[in-house]
């Protein structure tokens, strides 16, 4: 096979960047090697056949016979080719950082400056260098985002200006190294804290009951107190996050990050705002399983919505796999068909991202949309069973057809919820997940046993244990078979 990263890349290149990568293959700048006219010759044959792996025109000695015609082909042993795949996936890497780059002009801006600062200091160049000094911090001054990268920028160009002041011994020196020191040490506080969020949220959404270490976490809580930037408005949201992720029922933190959020969201560059905007659905998402209150359900659409219309829910023109099963059920449970079924459509596997199974992923939403519309057969239909990345998918498309089964009145119910608790058991989840899988089965055998008994007083205490227990899936549902 040829080199099989090579192929992955270029596959996923579109018409334009294939274009553009030629360009840079022909740029004598980029490459230079002697076999320059080669590596080309390679590209434009790989492109010929779309960089499909499987396809036999990419065969490595088929391949391998086209360019060296006069040469025995050797299983397993490196020849030419690989040389030529090799250095050919090297100006592909470069590429594709040289686009990451042109993609945003302020980045490329500043990395010019500072390159050029660079060469001042390296020169002598005085006047020049604090010139260049001058531009980039005017340029840093109009950055409306005062996130980790603003300080690291801010860092490297004070390290820079250290640096000469260092050469030309000013008295200073000592002055900007403490300016120096207080952006790294911003720098650290924003990203420790952004990662400590991101691993306390992991952690709850794993299946993993292990206490975390929190020392490195209290390390990086005391330097932004100690530092004096600790009401840096990122540093803030990130403190409540931090807090709410430990403490879910605090009101009062929940409204504070929810008001700054608000405050602040212009001034918060677009990724980190909506993972921002991702937290908020989750303290959300935990009120509403805890209770089942109806509010929290409409509130929670309400949420989903607006952050999907705002563009809060794509990675690069594409959805998460959770995000679209999120918004296709809340829409579901209020009645939202049709506008669930426009989302689905306008979302095949093509743009879904997160899974290795897009097709199933999707299929099970419409199998949700088929099930909410009474549309049993169609629903079974769309069910397929995938051992998807996150074991909750698996187990949902089981609670699925155990719901169908109660609509239809299947003579396969009891063997399919027995089969569903062993599954649970046997499945690496999480304490609170397993209950609240189990709990779903404990109180739908019961709805089945007793639901025939018209009157009977026990179908309260059901329903009471219902809406009361914090661990539950399909809650709604339940209690609808119960009425």
């Amino acid at each position: 096979m040829l080199n099989r990263k090579l192929l992955e890349v270029l596959q996923r290149l579109d018409a334009s960047e294939r274009k553009k990568l030629r360009l840079l293959l022909q740029s004598p700048y980029f490459n230079s090697a002697h076999q320059a006219e080669s590596l080309v010759r390679l590209y434009d044959y790989i492109i010929q056949y779309d960089a499909n792996e499987s396809d036999p025109m990419l065969d490595k000695a088929r391949v391998f016979h086209y360019f060296f015609p006069d040469k025995p082909f050797e299983e397993g042993q490196k020849s030419s080719l690989d040389g030529w795949m090799s250095k050919l996936f090297s100006l592909v890497r470069t590429f594709l950082a040289q686009e990451k780059m042109n993609r945003d002009p302020y980045e490329t801006e500043y990395q010019e400056l500072l390159s050029l600062l660079y060469f001042c200091r390296k020169y002598a160049l005085e006047e020049r260098f604090w010139q260049v000094a001058q531009t980039l911090k005017k340029l840093q001054d109009e950055r409306p985002f005062r996130d980790a990268d603003f300080f690291h920028k801010q860092f490297k160009l004070a390290a820079e200006i250290t640096a000469f002041k260092t050469l030309t011994n000013s008295f200073q020196d000592d002055a900007n190294i403490v300016s120096t020191s207080v952006y790294l040490d911003t720098y650290y506080s924003i990203l420790h804290l952004e990662m400590a969020c991101a691993l306390q949220y992991q952690h709850q959404l794993s299946q993993n009951d292990e206490e975390l270490d929190y020392r490195q976490i209290d390390i990086a809580l005391t330097l932004a107190r100690n530092g004096g930037f600790v009401h840096l408005p990122l540093i803030e949201l990130y403190q409540l996050v931090y807090s709410l992720l430990q403490s879910p029922d605090n009101q009062e933190a929940h409204h504070s990050f929810e008001t700054l959020l608000e405050q602040h969201k212009h001034g918060i560059p677009p990724e980190i705002l909506s993972n921002l905007k991702a937290y908020q659905r989750h303290f959300w998402v935990r009120y509403y399983t805890r209770s089942g209150n109806p509010f929290f359900r409409t509130k929670l659409f309400d949420l989903y919505k607006e952050h999907f219309e705002q563009g809060y829910f794509y990675i690069e023109g594409s959805i998460t796999v959770q995000a679209l099963r999120m918004l296709t059920i809340f829409a579901l449970k209020l009645g939202h068909f049709d506008w669930a079924k426009q989302v689905l459509d306008q979302h095949p596997p093509t743009r879904i991202c997160g899974t290795r199974y897009p097709v199933e992923a999707h299929n099970l939403n419409l199998a949700e949309y088929h099930f909410y519309k009474k549309e049993y057969a169609q629903a079974v239909e769309k069910l397929q069973y995938r051992l998807f990345e996150n074991p909750h998918f698996s187990i949902l498309v089981d609670v699925l057809l155990i719901k169908i089964y109660v609509e239809t009145q299947d003579d396969l119910l009891d063997s399919r919820m027995k089969a569903l608790e062993q599954k649970v058991r046997r499945t690496k989840l999480s304490a609170e997940s397993k209950a609240r899988y189990n709990n779903f089965l404990k109180k739908l055998d019961k709805i089945t046993r007793l639901g025939w008994q018209k009157g009977n007083s026990r179908l309260d205490k059901v329903k009471h244990e219902i809406q009361s227990v914090p661990h539950i899936i399909e809650r709604e549902w339940l209690l609808g078979k119960l009425s």
